[in-house]
Formats: C-alpha cells, structure tokens, sequence
C-alpha cells in the first residue's frame, strides 16, 4: 500500500476499519504463500536454463500456471471453511472475498518467468502502473468510512489488472503455448518448490503474526497501528535492500572476501544512521504518515529499531554473502528457526499474561535478531566475515 494513501485512508474509513482491513490482508497473506507454493522461485531456475527452448518454457509454464491454479482451488475451498465455522470471518465475509482476489493475481502475473528471462523492465513497468491505479482510484472512490470495503477490491483489481496485462505478453510477444502437461513433470516441478515454501512461509509468519494475533485477541485499531510501525520499519530497510541488490552480481562473480569485509562495515555505519534517524523522528513520521490518528504507532515504531537493526544484517549476510559463495542451507534453516523462536516466545507470552502490541514488536525483533546472530555465526565459520583475525581471500 503506497505511502502517499496511508493518511488519507485512515482518516477517511478511521482506525478501525482500516485495522480491520489490514488484518483481512493479513490472513489472506497465508493463502497467497500457499497458491505461490515457492514456485515463483523454484520456476525461475526452470525459465532461466531453458530460456532458449520454447517447448521446454512451454512446459514449465503450463505445469507452474496448473499448479498454481489447483492450490488457488484449495485455498478457496480452505477459506470458504473459515467463514462457515469461524464468527470473526463469517461476520466480515465480503472483506475476506474482495481480499481473496489478489491471490488470483498470483496466477495471472508470472514475474518469475520474466526475472527468468531477464525481462524485468516489463515487470517493473507492470507493477508500478498496478499501484498508481490503486492509488488514484482509493482518492476517487474512497469518501467515507463505509467505502472501506473499496480498498481491498480496488488493491485486487490493480492486480488483477497487472496480471492480466503481464499474461496477455506471455502469450502473444514471448510465444509460450500453454496445454495441460504429463503428471509426472507437474509432480516434479512441486517437488522443488517445497524447500522455497517452507522457507517462504516462515518469512510470512513473521511478518504477519502479530496483526493476526492483534485482530483476534485486541482491537482492530491496535492492529492499524502495529502496521503502521511496521510499514516505516519495512520502509527504513529499503535503501539497505537496494544496496545488497546492487552488490549481489559482483559478490556473486567475484567472491571476493574482502570486498565482502569492507561491504559489511559500510551497512554497519549505514543501519546504525538509520536506527537513530528512525528512532528521532519517530513521532514526526507517525503523525504524517497517520494524520495523528495513531499516535500508539510511535512507541511501537522504537522497539522495532531492534529489527530494523537486525533486518540490515539479515539482509546482507543472506543472498549477498552465503547463497553466493553457495551456502544456502544457513540462509533457509535460518529464517526457519527465527520462527521457531517466534511462536514460543509468543506462547511464554501468553502463559505469562503478557500479551500486548509492544511485546509483539520486541518479539518481531528478537527473531530478526535470531536470523542475523545465525548467519553472522556461519560468515565467520566459514571465513566470509571474520571478528577476529584477518579475513582469508580465498
């Protein structure tokens, strides 16, 4: 959701609504890593080695879009459960259905084919016409607290739109036929999707458990106001994302330790100036981004300086460093176990009475902090980053 939306849309459907709204989303994040099933990453290897082969592209995009279309069946089917059984769901039914919508995009929109064949202009492109939609229909449509119901439907259909538009070029420019493939070849393309999902899921779980847990057990402006915080901490990360993204390809090429040393202290410095400058202005970024309506945002917004300090090292000792020089077990078990970590602390939070929108932050930052002590661990072990010593270049 673009900033730029944020204050306007809180002040017009209130905090409640748009919590409500939010923790819709956030439920059906879940079933949009399901219908994903980490094929938008195991896919990409498949398009990239055969990239030159239209039969072979042919196949690994029918038996991906097949796929990906029986887990969407699944997920309805999933969701259509909860509404029946569940109060909460049943009462806010129409919000769920409109949410569910962007998971159609997630079948209609093969950014992994296009990162495969290193198209990723048209994507961009796509992307960025998909949110300038949403974001000029929510200032159209949007006028009181009653259209909250838009926001999901509007943000589905920018999706659906992008995905239809990136589909159509799948077809008609990139000349890949679709028809329904042997078994045996959907079976494997499944198959190695499933270490990506299980990776993939816990990145979600992370993400979204403190507003599920917030939706259920709190109010629904709590839940606005965690994401609040969350957004601006998601958002302090993006220079330091881009950066790695930058370095990536060198690293990866040259596997230059060094480099790799030298780097690492740059997002030392780098984090360290974005926590303080965070942690200073806090109150600013909250009041404008909010309208003042979410003046609990701030508190929230300075423990999880914890993650964004953590989330720069994550970042960088991750892709950049080990799955370039190819040790991508540490970079998965990783994120696994910061999850792991998560759900207990939440469940020592619960038998402890201490459950609350702060405590859920400073968890948030705890498994972050986990993720990047456990890669640290293994940069140092395998001479990638040394704390002691000289850094081996070999």
């Amino acid at each position: 959701m673009p900033f730029v939306a944020l204050p306007y849309l809180i002040s017009t459907v209130g905090s409640e609504k748009y919590g409500l709204v939010v923790f819709a989303q956030a439920i059906i994040s879940y079933f949009i890593i399901l219908v994903n099933f980490g094929l938008d990453v195991s896919a990409v290897k498949n398009v990239s080695v055969n990239r030159n082969d239209n039969g072979k592209l042919g196949e690994v995009v029918s038996s991906v879009l097949l796929i990906k279309a029986f887990l969407f069946v699944c997920s309805f089917i999933i969701l259509s459960v909860l509404l029946l059984c569940v109060k909460q769901f049943r009462e806010n039914a129409v919000l769920f259905l409109l949410s569910f919508l962007s998971c159609l995009s997630e079948i209609l929109f093969p950014s992994w084919f296009y990162q495969g064949v290193e198209k990723m202009k048209y994507i961009t492109l796509i992307r960025f016409s998909s949110i300038l939609f949403y974001t000029v229909t929510v200032f159209l449509f949007i006028k009181s607290q009653g259209d909250y119901l838009l926001i999901p439907l509007l943000q589905s259909l920018g999706w659906i739109l992008s995905g239809t538009i990136s589909f159509f070029m799948l077809i008609k420019i990139e000349k890949i036929s679709l028809y329904i493939p042997k078994f045996e070849s959907m079976k494997k393309y499944f198959l190695e999707s499933i270490p990506f999902f299980v990776s993939r899921i816990s990145v979600v779980v992370n993400a979204s458990m403190a507003k599920t847990v917030c939706g259920i057990l709190f109010s629904m402006h709590e839940v606005a106001a965690f994401d609040l915080a969350q957004k601006i901490a998601m958002t302090a990360l993006v220079p330091l994302q881009m950066l790695n993204q930058a370095i990536f390809p060198h690293i990866a090429k040259t596997l230059d330790r060094l480099f790799v040393k030298k780097c690492f202290k740059l997002i030392l410095l780098a984090i360290s100036c974005i926590v303080v400058g965070v942690y200073l202005f806090a109150p600013l970024m909250v009041h404008l981004l909010s309208d003042g309506k979410l003046p609990e945002s701030v508190d929230i917004l300075r423990v999880l300086c914890l993650f964004i300090f953590s989330g720069g090292i994550t970042s960088y000792t991750g892709s950049p460093v080990l799955v370039s020089f190819g040790y991508a077990k540490p970079f998965n078990r990783s994120v696994i176990l910061s999850t792991i970590v998560l759900i207990i602390i939440y469940i020592g939070l619960y038998f402890a009475d201490l459950l609350s929108i702060i405590n859920f932050a400073l968890a948030l930052g705890i498994a972050e902090l986990v993720i990047a002590v456990y890669r640290l661990y293994y940069c140092n072990r395998y001479n990638l980053i040394r704390f002691y010593g000289r850094t081996s270049t070999v």
